[in-house]
């Protein structure tokens, strides 16, 4: 596949597959990569003209998202509502408690899986705004019952309640079932 690239990138033609003809391409290519292509390199398991004449033309180091903490509260700003309006729902604020819970985390998906959690928390939270125990609930490692929420206090209306507790049940399940909505839907019903 690598000497297929350098081809193209070389000669500036693609072949279709069951075409009869070179088809001229004049394209741009960015790469990215968690892995040192530089070392591969040089232990010739990535083509080394790929890498230094094609590929190595103007790199950009990005470090890991959680080394960009001052980046947390505007990329969760943007991703909350690019959601809410991806789905036409009622755009949500993170409250800073919830933005610090959040920085808190070692982010090994980066900004992808900041983006999923994002989406996961504006589907899940009850108000307006979200707090550090509704993002604590939801990360990696987190306890959906350790929340202190109304349906444990015995705080607020008992539609408040209700909704609350409705809520940490189906917590418990999505994490339960490790975020896979499908297992969740298909998980059987408690008897009543």
């Amino acid at each position: 596949m690598q000497a297929k690239l350098l081809r193209v990138l070389e000669e500036g033609e693609v072949e279709r597959v069951g075409g009869e003809k070179p088809i001229k391409v004049n394209v741009r290519v960015i790469v990215a990569t968690h892995r040192n292509l530089e070392d591969l390199a040089k232990k010739n398991e990535f083509r080394p003209d790929l890498f230094h004449h094609r590929v190595y033309v103007f790199p950009l180091f990005l470090p890991p998202l959680r080394e960009r903490s001052e980046d947390f509260p505007d990329l969760i700003t943007h991703f909350a509502r690019q959601v809410a309006a991806q789905n036409g729902w009622k755009e949500k604020i993170f409250s800073a408690e919830a933005i610090a819970a959040l920085r808190k985390y070692s982010w090994p998906g980066n900004v992808r899986e900041l983006r999923n959690l994002v989406e996961r928390l504006v589907l899940l939270a009850g108000q307006d705004t979200i707090n550090a125990d509704e993002v604590r609930m939801v990360l990696p490692g987190g306890d959906a019952a350790s929340s202190s929420g109304n349906a444990e206090t015995g705080q607020g209306t008992l539609l408040e309640r209700t909704e609350a507790f409705e809520r940490e049940v189906l917590l418990g399940e999505i994490r339960r079932h490790n975020f896979h909505m499908t297992n969740v839907a298909r998980a059987p019903r408690p008897r009543t």
